[in-house]
């Protein structure tokens, strides 16, 4: 049980600025795969203090500068970590032309202006859509952007190799989550009732993470977990275009 407790707080402490009030947790190879069963758990509650955030500033603001600072806020809450993913790859894709190590440029504390501009740039069409979709009261697709991008990782993560360096990544790979797949159903089925074309919008987010996950360890011949939160960032974002497609 602890070690499950473990895997929770763990998730919530990584994968979010939600403070844990416990100064040190026992965290064992096995713990990893319980933080990732509960990734998805952790965006679910970052979707909905984003949706209460909105609904709060609503009350004393237009609705259309409530929903843009509640988009920024979600950002804010995880504390940009997928973001700075974003931005390490892009650096890594492009040094890759000029036959530079990729992998020791995406761990350079520093950036590049290529990254920087592009991160820039993908993070207003971020803002935008969740703005537009908050506005639109459109919540269940948010909420179902956000789990199914963290779910991809507990049904595809074992297909690829890592960089033997990438420690945290490796750990989650070593995981046996096989039952835990099983368990993460109930994230599927959870989402139906909040919005429809569940099915397919899952469908969508498996062959959307696993090709972007693909094409970047072709590119780069290994994936760590920058690349993880380079494809979970752009999963999300595909999620919520084409959702909105759907459903507008």
């Amino acid at each position: 049980m602890n070690i499950i407790i473990n895997g929770f707080l763990f998730a919530l402490s990584y994968f979010s600025i939600i403070p844990i009030f416990k100064k040190e947790l026992d965290i064992k190879e096995e713990t990893y795969k319980y933080t990732l069963f509960f990734f998805p758990l952790i965006g679910f509650l970052l979707a909905i203090l984003t949706l209460v955030i909105n609904l709060f500033l609503t009350q004393f603001f237009h609705p259309i500068y409530s929903c843009i600072i509640s988009a920024i806020l979600y950002l804010f809450l995880y504390g940009f970590l997928h973001l700075e993913a974003v931005c390490d790859v892009a650096d890594g894709w492009f040094a890759s032309y000029s036959g530079k190590d990729v992998y020791k440029i995406m761990k350079e504390p520093t950036i590049g202006a290529i990254g920087a501009i592009y991160t820039f740039c993908f993070v207003l069409l971020k803002i935008a859509i969740i703005s537009y979709i908050l506005y639109e009261k459109q919540y269940g697709l948010f909420i179902l952007a956000v789990v199914f991008s963290r779910l991809n990782l507990i049904y595809l993560l074992e297909y690829f190799d890592f960089n033997k360096n990438s420690f945290l990544a490796l750990a989650f790979a070593r995981g046996s989550v096989f039952n835990l797949k099983f368990l993460a159903l109930f994230y599927i089925i959870a989402c139906m009732f909040f919005t429809s074309n569940v099915i397919s919008l899952f469908i969508i987010s498996l062959l959307s993470f696993y090709f972007i996950l693909k094409i970047l360890a072709k590119k780069f011949s290994f994936v760590n977990g920058d690349c993880l939160g380079f494809t979970i960032e752009h999963t999300e974002l595909i999620l919520l275009n084409i959702g909105l497609m759907i459903i507008l």
